[in-house]
């Protein structure tokens, strides 16, 4: 067998958030199995231009979280 170095290729790096189970009206949070959540994820090979998107996204979706701007 003969092993050679693997060819550098391209990095793909993620951002991945989560929220947890959404609340029902008058509760802090859902403590029900069938409760639902969601995520967001973006994927790039350049870091600053998916921090960057991924920040745009975030302010978009939660305005209230980010202040908005």
């Amino acid at each position: 067998m003969l092993f050679l170095p693997r060819p550098p290729g391209p990095s793909t790096f993620t951002v991945r958030v989560e929220s947890a189970p959404l609340p029902r009206p008058g509760s802090s949070r859902s403590r029900r199995p069938d409760a639902l959540g969601t995520a967001h994820q973006w994927t790039a090979n350049d870091p600053t231009a998916l921090a960057e998107r991924a920040a745009r996204d975030l302010r978009m979706l939660l305005p209230r979280l980010t202040g908005g701007r």
